[in-house]
């Protein structure tokens, strides 16, 4: 009796480790299959990781900024003039840029935007300064409703930092509608004097909710021109 209590005792136990081997080579099929073949959202999640930490997407959704989610934003390229562009809010000590502040004209160029990687092309002036490209750049969104994710590595006063720039907004027809920009400090361990620091950051938005198609280089040659002779801040650093 007692050779069969352990002969059924072995079994249960063979049973178990059985189960549970079963169990673990089913998750790691599982977590190689994702690794192989990841999805749109995987893709996209950690494109957006890559340019900026969640704590500081966070920290602009605080300060009003709109994140529109999904991976089937709309086509945005093109061109676009964001007038009056002004200040919605700001997390920077005693910062000068008040709510209401009205920036200079910002322009945004948007262009190679990719349906497979969820890539996209950025440039811009009067943003973060007078000519901003970005070095890591994705786009989320659905519907005509977008978000784009830059980074962007800045010099000023002996030293640079490197910047998210995010822009958000809907497509409507030509124009971007509702569009809003948000730049945010993510890493300022080469900064220089008299730069905003690490988490610190800006919101701001195009005052009459219409931007409109732009030629990108006429333009920005006409707001630099206009910069050399105006004591407006340049940018939303």
């Amino acid at each position: 009796m007692m050779k069969t209590t352990t002969n059924l005792t072995m079994v249960a136990k063979g049973c178990a480790f059985a189960l549970i081997v079963g169990v673990m080579l089913q998750f790691a099929a599982c977590s190689k299959n994702k690794d192989i073949n990841p999805s749109d959202e995987d893709i996209l999640t950690k494109k957006i990781e890559d340019i900026i930490p969640q704590q500081y997407v966070d920290s602009l959704t605080k300060l009003g900024f709109t994140i529109n989610k999904g991976t089937t934003p709309p086509n945005i390229d093109g061109s676009y003039l964001f007038k009056p562009f002004t200040i919605k809010n700001s997390n920077i000590p005693n910062d000068s840029y008040t709510p209401g502040y009205v920036l200079m004209d910002g322009v945004v160029k948007f262009y190679e935007q990719s349906t497979s990687d969820f890539s996209i092309k950025m440039l811009g002036k009067n943003f973060i300064g007078a000519a901003d490209t970005s070095v890591v750049t994705a786009i989320s969104g659905s519907g005509n409703k977008f978000t784009v994710y830059g980074k962007v590595k800045a010099y000023r006063n002996g030293g640079y930092n490197f910047y998210a720039f995010l822009m958000s907004g809907e497509k409507d027809g030509s124009n971007i509608k509702n569009g809003i920009g948000g730049i945010i400090n993510i890493d300022d361990s080469h900064s220089g004097p008299f730069t905003i620091g690490e988490g610190q950051g800006r919101v701001a938005f195009d005052g009459d909710y219409t931007s409109e198609p732009t030629d990108f280089n006429s333009k920005t040659t006409a707001i630099i021109e206009r910069n050399t002779m105006s004591s407006k801040p340049s940018q939303l650093k």
